[in-house]
């Protein structure tokens, strides 16, 4: 992606929107597009939205490692559609700094977060399962009440096996459950729908094909939809 069509965009400075940026409990949801598509979109925000910015760069690169039990607990309950569900993983930013956190899925549809400067007591009897690398963009609108993520150039990879999906979008809207969302209305008028999809489970089906996956085959299958869109070829093999 080219910083260059976030021209447009109003700037903030990420220090200015830091005790807004998480919700004690909000809706969360994710739409899955090609990144051939991701600039008219933007274009369309550009009115709405502001970009933020930290320390001077647009476009920041993360690595998350994911735990798990070593009988793969949070994965099955994620895979069988459990309501209340859990992910633990460490979250390195590009300047360096390093958090765990404890994302909670509730049965209400609702999404809690917990973070810690470290993870040491956390992940105890845990197993670290994986690693995604990726870059990400963040937008919030001009009420400051809906944040927007755009994480692209994914790459998962563990102590075996690499597999990246750089044409892949997983965009993400996370606002109160009443906010309207100009984002959410543009993505249906475009006729994407929302997705159902974790960075984890897609990084576990994709490096580890012997486990129990029957569940995540229609998002297998619209990854490669997507990407036979514009492309001869296939990610996921």
């Amino acid at each position: 992606m080219d910083v260059k069509q976030l021209s447009g965009f109003e700037k903030v400075d990420f220090f200015t929107v830091k005790p807004q940026l998480f919700f004690k409990e909000r809706r969360d949801t994710k739409f899955l597009f090609h990144d051939v598509d991701l600039a008219d979109i933007l274009e369309a925000l550009k009115d709405n939205y502001c970009v933020v910015v930290h320390q001077g760069q647009i476009r920041q690169s993360y690595s998350t490692v994911y735990y798990d039990s070593s009988d793969l607990r949070f994965y099955l309950s994620h895979h069988n559609g459990h309501g209340n569900r859990v992910k633990m993983r460490t979250r390195t930013y590009e300047d360096g700094s390093s958090f765990f956190e404890i994302k909670q899925k509730t049965n209400t549809g609702n999404t809690l977060k917990e973070r810690y400067p470290n993870s040491i007591d956390r992940v105890n009897g845990l197993v670290q399962q994986l690693e995604v690398v990726y870059d990400r963009i963040t937008l919030y609108d001009k009420s400051f009440q809906e944040k927007l993520t755009f994480d692209f150039n994914l790459s998962f990879r563990d102590t075996q096996s690499q597999i990246g999906f750089s044409s892949i979008v997983i965009a993400e809207s996370k606002k109160m459950k009443n906010t309207q969302s100009r984002f959410v209305d543009e993505l249906k008028k475009r006729k994407i729908s929302s997705s159902s999809i974790s960075k984890y489970c897609l990084g576990m089906v994709s490096l580890k094909p012997s486990i129990k996956q029957n569940n995540f085959k229609n998002l297998v299958y619209k990854i490669n939809k997507l990407k036979n869109k514009y492309e001869h070829t296939t990610d996921y093999q």
